[in-house]
């Protein structure tokens, strides 16, 4: 009876964790937009899951920020001002920054074949205009440094900014800019992480998230 108990616990537990994530990412990549509404039922359909794991990946979002409750239980991805996105972006510039500087003093050659790749998907991506595709990479480029500062704490922080700002980078990139400016310089960050520049390591990453900085507060 406890081993049947249990084992539905940690089931339950580990559905609950994969529509989190993949929730996340959905954030993360701009398949959800600012201001959008996430219906529960929709997506417990969709997964063929009772709206109960649902609710509860939604709620944890919800605590981290990155969706709001809305009336009768739903939820909806927040609708920034853009001075609110700016802020963001900045405190997300700020902490990235923190950590390539640590990471610059860490970092391995298995690591930096990571970020090249990572780069090589990110042009991929680029030319064939796949928005979603391309911030995945990107994504998993920026995360792949902050985690390799070995400062769970700060990597979390950053992890949660990054559900956060991730429907208004895609918006940014799909609705703002010209598509010839996605491509930031992370080659200069793989560069300066590979020698050990940690200045310039934190530099460089803070150029590239404060891109989201300046976007937004010109659009004030």
């Amino acid at each position: 009876m406890s081993t049947k108990a249990s084992t539905t616990s940690a089931d339950t537990e580990n559905l609950n964790a994969s529509i989190y994530a993949d929730l996340r990412i959905q954030l993360i990549t701009g398949v959800l937009q600012p201001a959008e509404a996430v219906s529960i039922r929709k997506l417990a359909e969709s997964r063929e899951v009772s709206m109960m794991p649902v609710r509860e990946a939604l709620r944890q979002l919800a605590s981290e920020g990155a969706l709001i409750s809305a009336a009768r239980k739903a939820f909806r991805v927040p609708d920034l001002t853009p001075q609110e996105a700016s802020d963001l972006f900045f405190v997300r510039g700020v902490l990235e920054g923190a950590a390539a500087e640590i990471a610059a003093t860490r970092i391995t050659p298995e690591t930096l074949a990571t970020l090249n790749r990572l780069v090589a998907e990110m042009r991929t991506t680029w030319e064939a205009r796949d928005a979603p595709a391309f911030l995945l990479a990107n994504y998993r480029f920026h995360s792949t440094i902050y985690e390799s500062s070995g400062n769970r704490a700060l990597a979390l922080s950053i992890d949660r900014l990054c559900a956060q700002t991730g429907p208004w980078l895609s918006h940014g990139i799909v609705h703002l800019v010209n598509p010839d400016n996605w491509i930031g310089e992370h080659g200069l960050i793989i560069e300066a992480l590979r020698t050990g520049d940690a200045a310039a390591a934190r530099k460089l990453i803070e150029e590239d998230v404060f891109w989201g900085v300046e976007l937004y507060r010109h659009s004030t």
